[in-house]
């Protein structure tokens, strides 16, 4: 559960740090809850959100196939869950 990509109680942006703890799991194939997939208030607030999304981001040239569901569609964004795979 990636937690759209903040600590719990989003106290911390931490998805930078999540995307390393996946790439040293070494996995083929990567299921991940919450993923944000857009928010537009965070991207403007937060020098450190990623450009691309969620998914994107964390599948970096690692999982260069993934796939993106839509769960939760609100104002500023949404968030779903991904598979990232090999």
């Amino acid at each position: 559960n990636t937690h759209k990509g903040f600590s719990f109680f989003n106290r911390r942006f931490v998805l930078h740090e999540l995307r390393e703890a996946v790439r040293d799991v070494g996995a083929d194939v990567v299921f991940l809850q919450e993923v944000q997939g857009e928010h537009n208030g965070h991207s403007t607030r937060l020098a450190a959100w990623p450009e691309a999304p969620h998914y994107e981001f964390l599948a970096d040239e690692l999982w260069p196939e993934y796939a993106y569901g839509r769960n939760a569609v609100y104002p500023l964004g949404h968030h779903g869950n991904a598979v990232l795979s090999r």
